[in-house]
């Protein structure tokens, strides 16, 4: 297997912006998005008003900008930790809704007092006026906020499909160990782990199933897997890692979960966290050895 990975085209750098830049696009972003509401706003106003009051109004169009830039850094982490992926997708769209949310409505009660404090010489808006403007522009900043965090998201995904994965990188320099030492009759012997089937948890002790002997190795399952080649073995449980070669059906449980049957009639059960993974490492030409998020 040719596991030689090309170098990373220069269009993944947008993804290393710093909070920073980031922070300055969405300072243009949020101006876009005020110019594009200006218009409307301009014919509903008296003549004459805009010319008289064009000071005050610049200072709300640039307060409304570096106060939708000030939620850059929440979007960002959005963006990081919890990505749209195939695998969990409605779990994490519901939190960067969720979030969104939160910040329309912290964003909105913020502009309102600084409304008061720099265009009107308030200590504090009063609440008529902050339940009126959360009720007319809650959804419109929300909508602005989703705009900005699709495009944080887009970039990321764009930087991940043109990076190789990290474990992959990682399978190409790395020689992984083609044997492990294991007693045998008192006596330490070398095990091939090309006739290894699967592994599973005993206690303080990882069996290893070759065939039809069980050979027991004095190890955590956490450290014994970090020293397998992440081409040939997959984990499919907590307590149960599986040899991908030997694996001949996957058939899918009620629950989520799911049955591995070896071809060696062993089988093994599958959880809903690995399932997923398990289908997508057994995908033909796939190489990813990766381990699904918690």
């Amino acid at each position: 297997m040719n596991l030689s990975v090309a170098a990373a085209p220069s269009a993944p750098q947008l993804r290393r912006l710093s909070t920073l830049r980031w922070s300055g696009l969405a300072f243009l972003y949020w101006l876009t998005c005020m110019a594009a509401l200006e218009p409307g706003y301009m014919a509903r106003a008296p003549a004459g008003w805009i010319m008289q009051h064009w000071g005050s109004e610049a200072i709300r169009i640039v307060t409304a900008g570096l106060l939708g830039a000030s939620a850059t850094p929440v979007l960002l982490v959005l963006a990081r930790r919890f990505p749209i992926r195939r695998d969990g997708a409605r779990r994490a769209a519901l939190v960067n809704l969720g979030a969104v949310v939160v910040l329309a409505l912290g964003l909105v009660v913020l502009s309102c007092v600084l409304a008061a404090w720099l265009l009107r010489g308030e200590a504090a808006p009063s609440r008529a006026y902050i339940v009126s403007e959360l009720s007319a522009h809650t959804s419109l900043v929300a909508v602005c906020l989703v705009g900005f965090l699709a495009a944080v998201h887009a970039t990321h995904r764009f930087a991940r499909a043109g990076q190789p994965s990290p474990v992959a990188g990682e399978m190409a320099a790395k020689e992984w160990p083609t044997a492990l030492p294991v007693k045998a009759r008192g006596r330490l012997t070398l095990l091939d782990l090309q006739s290894v089937d699967w592994i599973e948890t005993q206690g303080n002790y990882q069996a290893l199933h070759a065939g039809g002997a069980v050979h027991l190795v004095r190890e955590t399952s956490t450290r014994l897997f970090a020293r397998l080649d992440p081409s040939r073995f997959a984990r499919i449980h907590r307590q149960s890692i599986v040899a991908l070669d030997r694996v001949h059906k996957v058939e899918p449980l009620s629950n989520g979960d799911a049955v591995v049957r070896l071809s060696t009639g062993a089988e093994l059960r599958v959880t809903r966290r690995h399932r997923e993974a398990l289908r997508r490492r057994l995908e033909p030409g796939s190489c990813d050895g990766s381990e699904p998020a918690a």
